[in-house]
């Protein structure tokens, strides 16, 4: 005899089909069953009450501006922090750019030369081979 082959039994099994949480309501062992307070409440101060108000987000306007400060006030101690780590391990804290909407690749080019559209390509110290090839060239004109 195979048990495998085959279901045993039909029909709903556990009594799932059966299953409903207005009986719990009024069934002397709720607390027996998870989910009972949200799912099936009893009293007179649940009556009316949103009882998964944890479960919402807030997408009020306030809170939006409330998290964009607090993610500029952690950006900008981020930043001063890591002028503070430079300066204390002897690096050269380069002056940063002041909201001029720079991101990504400008941000980096902007703050190899120093200031905001200040200086012009000769005696900027620039980033990658083109310092270098500005070295060779100033020692080959020595």
């Amino acid at each position: 005899m195979d048990l495998v082959a085959g279901v045993r039994k039909e029909g709903s099994r556990g009594g799932r089909g059966d299953f409903k949480w207005e009986d719990v309501k009024d069934n002397q062992h709720r607390e027996n069953y998870l989910g009972h307070s949200l799912m099936a409440p009893v009293g007179r101060w649940q009556k009316n009450k949103d009882l998964s108000w944890y479960a919402k987000g807030d997408d009020s306007a306030a809170a939006q501006e409330a998290a964009n400060a607090r993610a500029e006030e952690i950006r900008r101690i981020k930043e001063a922090e890591q002028d503070a780590l430079s300066k204390a391990l002897g690096f050269e804290v380069l002056p940063r750019a002041s909201g001029a909407g720079l991101t990504g690749a400008n941000a980096v080019v902007q703050a190899g030369r120093g200031a905001v559209g200040g200086g012009g390509e000769e005696g900027v110290a620039g980033l990658g081979m083109n310092d270098r090839i500005g070295e060779k060239r100033e020692k080959a004109n020595r």
